[in-house]
């Protein structure tokens, strides 16, 4: 009888600790620095040798030497003179640093590799019955003891699977259950995952929010239309959160299937969902008009009751109604992004003009910043914990402008990309003229999500399609926001 999955992981797990362990202690990067630096300078010392050699040559044979002695002093000046034994010794011992170092990148990939393949087979384990696991877990090889070295390859396998996955790992044995609930591996894990694109389509004739995975070619579930009720949209998204709004709001973490609803949002004009660093809070801020002439703004602290009253201020100044007013009316219907602790919005007036407007979560003040001047269809989006616009200028091309100085408002247009639009017109159902797309860029790297139809396109920064996902019924929409899974589990959960 063949062993199953769960067993066959572990004694992979096994064999790979066991190498690991054989490996010698990983330089650190400024021992990696320092051996890469010493190869150079042994290159230049031995280039700078040959050079000093060839030149005593030539004035040996310049002053009449006879060949014979000639080849004498030659060897004896190359001796001499090529690099000293010392420098070679350290040219050795920067040599073996560097090896050493290469075989640790080595591992980095297999165990990458490793987590893969883990993630591939995690289907086949799920669908095995309990009794079934726990003979596995019975069988499992007994070379993973729970030392440091065992943990630190297990955490770099663990580390780099899906949420799901990891939650599945759990039921193997009680050590991986306490390693994958510590909270410093829950951190690190929500820092490894990919933010992906999310987007809304339908299937079954329900309601559905996805994750594409751009590097895997996979469209993940997030939402589906169990709860809330049908017609929710996600209007905001932070550290594995989602705040969804059905009439009701709801925040939730998809990752671990908590749910709690907020209440106090109802008839409230929601504006930005942001981590408060100091407190380690997750904060809600919303406005609220009480009659024509004036607005009000809160704060709600997620798990609390009451939200607090704020004033809205730039700098040390109140800022007069009419404009407080003006700001609500253009940002309650805009999505608010979180760069740096700080909520950012892209206003757009009646007058053709835009600005951005900033709300610093930790003095609770208003600002403005400057942005370019970019024509074109324009979109604010966080990538790589960087403010960036995508901007449709023509129906061929996308811009990526990244901001570079976030002090000093500088801007720079990282990527033009010109639109793959010959290769999408060869799917029979994708007629751009008739049916319209709209394209976003998705990553600082210069990925473009394009749709059609009932196609969404995954394209690369050159123009090529790299990836075509197909959807029954209502067309996909590209929701605008990220989904970066977060297994951290939150006490306004419990409440």
């Amino acid at each position: 009888m063949g062993s199953s999955p769960a067993a066959e992981a572990a004694a992979a797990v096994e064999e790979l600790t066991r190498l690991y362990r054989e490996l010698p202690r990983r330089p650190s990067a400024e021992e990696v620095e320092a051996a890469a630096a010493a190869v150079l300078a042994s290159e230049a010392e031995a280039e700078g040798a040959a050079a000093r050699l060839a030149r005593a040559e030539a004035a040996a044979a310049e002053g009449g030497v006879s060949g014979e002695l000639l080849d004498l002093l030659r060897e004896a000046r190359a001796n001499a003179v090529l690099p000293a034994i010392g420098l070679l010794r350290r040219r050795k011992e920067a040599e073996i640093v560097m090896e050493v170092e290469r075989r640790f990148k080595v591992f980095d990939g297999l165990l990458a590799r490793a987590s893969r393949v883990a993630e591939a087979g995690e289907e086949r384990v799920d669908s095995a019955p309990a009794e079934s696991v726990e003979e596995d877990v019975r069988r499992t090889p007994r070379g993973f003891t729970g030392g440091l070295d065992d943990e630190m390859v297990l955490c770099e396998i663990l580390v780099r699977l899906p949420a799901r996955s990891v939650l599945r790992c759990r039921a193997v044995c009680t050590a991986w259950r306490r390693l994958t609930s510590d909270p410093a591996f829950l951190r690190a894990h929500h820092h490894r995952q990919r933010d992906l694109p999310l987007i809304y389509f339908r299937r079954g004739g329900s309601d559905r929010v996805g994750a594409i995975d751009l590097h895997a070619a996979q469209l993940r579930p997030v939402v589906d239309h169990t709860w809330p009720p049908l017609g929710y949209t996600v209007i905001a998204s932070c550290d594995g959160l989602l705040l969804l709004s059905s009439g009701r709001f709801y925040i939730c973490n998809p990752a671990t299937n908590h749910w709690a609803e907020i209440p106090q949002l109802v008839d409230a004009d929601f504006l930005g969902l942001y981590p408060h660093n100091p407190s380690g809070e997750y904060r809600v801020l919303y406005g609220e008009f009480h009659g024509e002439e004036e607005c009000v703004y809160h704060i709600l602290t997620l798990g609390s009751d009451e939200p607090r009253c704020i004033t809205m201020t730039m700098g040390s100044e109140t800022v007069e109604q009419p404009l407080a007013r003006e700001f609500l009316m253009h940002a309650r219907g805009d999505r608010s992004v979180l760069v740096r602790g700080n909520l950012h919005w892209y206003l757009r007036h009646r007058d053709g003009g835009c600005k951005i407007m900033v709300f610093d979560t930790a003095s609770e003040s208003f600002q403005w910043m400057r942005h370019p001047a970019i024509p074109g269809w324009v979109s604010l989006l966080e990538m790589d914990s960087t403010l960036v616009f995508s901007a449709v200028e023509c129906t061929t091309r996308i811009d990526l402008w990244v901001l570079q100085d976030y002090e000093r408002s500088t801007w720079a247009c990282k990527h033009r990309i010109e639109l793959p639009m010959a290769q999408i017109r060869q799917f029979p159902e994708c007629n751009l003229e008739h049916l319209g797309w709209s394209a976003m860029v998705v990553s600082v790297e210069g990925d473009v999500l394009v749709r059609c139809s009932n196609r969404i396109f995954h394209c690369d920064r050159k123009g090529n399609v790299l990836a075509s996902f197909q959807f029954d019924g209502q067309l996909p929409m590209n929701c605008l926001h990220r989904l970066k899974e977060n297994l951290v589990v939150h006490p306004f959960f419990q409440m």
